[in-house]
């Protein structure tokens, strides 16, 4: 036996300088490395412990990973050597991390991100699990626990579910569909929307469901069946259970301690919410940035709160826009109230700014902030990319003041009337508040609702293909 395991252990030795075995490539190379060092290349797992180990990647599908990611059928086939001892190792450390920190490196594939990932010893875990035989009891601990996350997980498990089961129907394509229409496409829209009713006539509690539909898809709620809400209603359960796993994978990118209170601005579905522990106590409209000024997804931290900003034009807006309307047309500096200080165009305080009465300081690498705009009317509309990649805000006076609630002397009234001043002035929090600017194409609402909406940045691709 003591000859065996020399042997096993000189095999691992040799293994551990591959980056494939038996077939597999190996994930984490560094981690394995430290593990069995830190063994002196002694093999590690018995049939007790590769049992539970393959138990538990069968469950990573609950978390939305692949489970053949990590060895799983050539650990169910290989003989207990050297090789499946290596790569059951590589499996643990591969799924500890990519449970506690996200398969995507979000540095890497999104710069634009910021936020602390945890901090794991993975070989240190996988010491610790397979001394108190809890290999399946770990990973299940080093799994996000946000509510959002759980709230994902339950819901993929549901729509994976529907889609064994079928799915649901799809509704043939057509003119829109709204009251007093009739024929077999209703009837389908019925089944579609789960109506007790099976009328082929589209009448008002029909146009109640679809109304419901488009609310918690992000299309306006008008009740008829057109192009974008009928290609809503026809995306698979399948592609709604990857769509989920793609977001939960962004959870996975989020710091462990989100704060007991933090402002999440979700750039997909056009929304800031105030978070206090998980539900949210101020929802709000935004405006985020076009397609080819996208607003960039990190996290901050709001500093101070400026009332009557000026307005420092970007070099890039001032090149592209600013300047040419003002050699089209002398007036317009002074029509718009700018003026040029040191070559750099500003504008003056007023409702006339761009950024507003309000402006929100949250330092980053991206010169992105929150602020007020004499836009309003955009917030009527449902798909809200507009702006330079800052965002603008419905309720910027509400968002002072919960920003502001722990300094009673900055009443609604005391900032009404410092915005009548007409003056620049800085309000410093007492307490910076963390923000997160995220982009989340799917959540569960606190009402139980799914909430889907469009990836108008094209980002759940590239995700989606990491996760295969």
């Amino acid at each position: 036996m003591l000859a065996l395991l020399l042997a096993v252990s000189l095999d691992i030795g040799q293994l551990l300088h591959r980056d494939v075995i038996a077939g597999e490539r190996i994930c984490d190379a560094t981690g394995l490395r430290t593990f069995y060092a830190r063994r002196e290349q002694r093999p590690a797992w018995d049939e007790r412990s590769t049992a539970s180990l393959l138990r538990a990647i069968d469950a990573l599908a609950e978390d939305g990973l692949e489970p053949n990611r990590y060895h799983r059928e050539a650990l169910l086939r290989l003989p207990p050597d050297g090789e499946r001892d290596v790569l059951a190792s590589d499996a643990f450390l591969a799924a500890a991390t990519h449970l506690s920190r996200g398969v995507v490196d979000p540095q890497f594939a999104r710069p634009a991100w910021c936020a602390p990932p945890p901090k794991i010893d993975v070989a240190a875990l996988l010491q610790a699990a397979l001394d108190h035989r809890t290999i399946e009891e770990t990973l299940a601990r080093v799994s996000v626990r946000h509510e959002g996350y759980v709230r994902l997980r339950t819901a993929l498990d549901g729509y994976r579910q529907l889609a064994r089961n079928g799915g649901w129907p799809v509704v043939p394509k057509g003119r829109s569909l709204r009251v007093g229409d009739e024929g077999e496409r209703v009837v389908v829209l019925r089944k579609r929307l789960y109506s007790p009713s099976d009328s082929p006539i589209f009448d008002a509690g029909l146009e109640e469901l679809v109304r419901h539909f488009q609310s918690h898809h992000g299309i306006a709620d008008d009740g008829i069946v057109g192009p974008e809400t009928l290609r809503e209603l026809n995306v698979s359960a399948d592609d709604r259970a990857r769509q989920i796993a793609v977001n939960m994978e962004r959870w996975r990118w989020m710091p462990e301690d989100l704060g007991p209170s933090y402002v999440l601005v979700n750039i997909a579905a056009f929304r800031l919410d105030v978070i206090e522990g998980d539900h949210s106590v101020l929802t709000m409209k935004t405006v985020v940035g076009k397609e080819y000024t996208r607003t960039p997804f990190f996290a901050a931290r709001i500093a101070e709160v400026i009332v009557n900003p000026w307005w420092n034009v970007p070099d890039s807006i001032a090149t592209k826009e600013v300047w040419p309307k003002q050699r089209r047309d002398p007036s317009y500096f002074a029509r718009e109230h700018m003026v040029v200080t040191n070559g750099r165009i500003r504008q003056r305080p007023g409702d006339w700014n761009a950024l507003g009465r309000l402006k929100f300081n949250m330092p980053n690498g991206y010169d992105v902030y929150l602020h007020d705009t004499p836009a309003k009317s955009l917030f009527e509309q449902p798909f809200r990319a507009f702006s330079h990649g800052c965002i603008r805000l419905e309720k910027p006076l509400d968002l002072a003041l919960y920003l502001l609630r722990d300094q009673p002397q900055w009443s609604a009234a005391a900032i009404e009337s410092a915005i009548e001043a007409g003056k620049e002035r800085a309000i410093r929090l007492t307490t910076p508040q963390p923000v997160y600017v995220l982009y989340w194409t799917v959540w569960v609402g606190d009402d139980g609702h799914m909430e889907f909406h469009r990836d108008h940045y094209e980002r759940d691709a590239a995700v989606a293909a990491a996760l295969k």
